[in-house]
């Protein structure tokens, strides 16, 4: 027996398939984390691999990913992790590789904290109150008996809070971990980032800045709009990439930034689903709460153009 869904071709099986659940599975299915792929995200992808296979040597090559606040750094961490996952034994007894890890910045150019944030990724036992120089000796060797070939670190432009001397050791120090384990580092920040790289001539040549820009229109944005449809459990079209003046609307109420981009759609079709009208269109993003008060009225002069 043939779907009543099976027309919605443009949909992907798996969302057809949430179709005749109940209004709040919708719901909950349309806020859950999905990764869409996109053509900037596969080239900076690509770069990332690259690194994660270098032939390991004294000097490897890094990376600096810079975007703004909301606009997929994160997304695109989660998403290459879960990529290059850890390697266990065939009895999954034991860890046999970590490829890659991820930590946060600590929120000044202190050494120890940062330290810290790598040894809690392994959640290995250590003091707080221990010496950096023995919490290094530590991260060597966790870092060589898991075959670590990478290391995230993000939210690089906290560094920024501290003294230019202090941050010079700071940066120094990744790029001495970098070429001890001969392992490659991707630094992610906003652009204040770009600062925290230029201390020193070294530094900035081996984190070569590659930029997560805003959207704009053209036919990259509408592309993601098409892939972002496939993904939205409504029963009718909206037709996101085709529809011009709702492309138009959406990247002016997200600024071009992709997390706004998905936070605004998600609040549209919540309201879609729950006053049964099965798809976005002009009126529906009006109604969203992402539509601040100071938006209204140059949203209302939008509607009326």
């Amino acid at each position: 027996m043939k779907s009543k869904n099976e027309h919605l071709t443009y949909l992907l099986p798996e969302t057809r398939a949430i179709l005749d659940k109940s209004k709040d599975e919708r719901i909950a299915f349309s806020r859950e984390e999905k990764w869409i792929t996109y053509p900037v995200a596969k080239d900076i992808f690509t770069k990332m691999e690259n690194l994660i296979n270098y032939p390991r040597k004294t000097r490897m090559p890094g990376m600096l990913l810079v975007g703004e606040t909301n606009n997929g750094k994160t997304s695109l961490i989660k998403t290459f992790l879960k990529r290059n996952p850890a390697i266990f034994s065939e009895d999954w007894q034991e860890t046999t590789q970590i490829p890659v890890i991820a930590i946060q910045a600590p929120p000044s150019p202190n050494l120890s904290d940062l330290y810290t944030n790598i040894l809690n990724q392994f959640a290995v036992p250590f003091k707080n109150s221990d010496k950096s120089s023995k919490k290094e000796q530590q991260i060597k060797y966790y870092f060589g008996l898991c075959r670590l070939k990478m290391l995230i670190i993000d939210e690089i432009h906290n560094i920024l809070s501290g003294p230019v001397a202090k941050q010079k050791v700071f940066m120094n120090a990744i790029k001495n971990l970098s070429n001890d384990l001969q392992i490659s580092i991707v630094l992610v920040g906003i652009k204040d980032a770009l600062h925290a790289t230029n201390t020193d001539g070294q530094i900035s040549n081996r984190f070569k800045p590659v930029f997560l820009q805003k959207w704009k229109i053209d036919r990259d944005y509408l592309s993601l709009l098409a892939s972002i449809e496939k993904i939205l459990p409504l029963k009718k079209h909206s037709d996101l990439a085709h529809n011009k003046e709702l492309a138009l609307k959406i990247l002016d109420l997200s600024e071009g930034y992709i997390g706004e981009i998905i936070d605004l759609i998600t609040q549209a079709v919540e309201y879609a689903i729950k006053n049964d009208i099965e798809m976005i269109n002009v009126e529906v993003l009006k109604k969203c709460e992402f539509v601040k008060p100071s938006l209204r009225k140059n949203f209302d002069d939008m509607v009326s153009l």
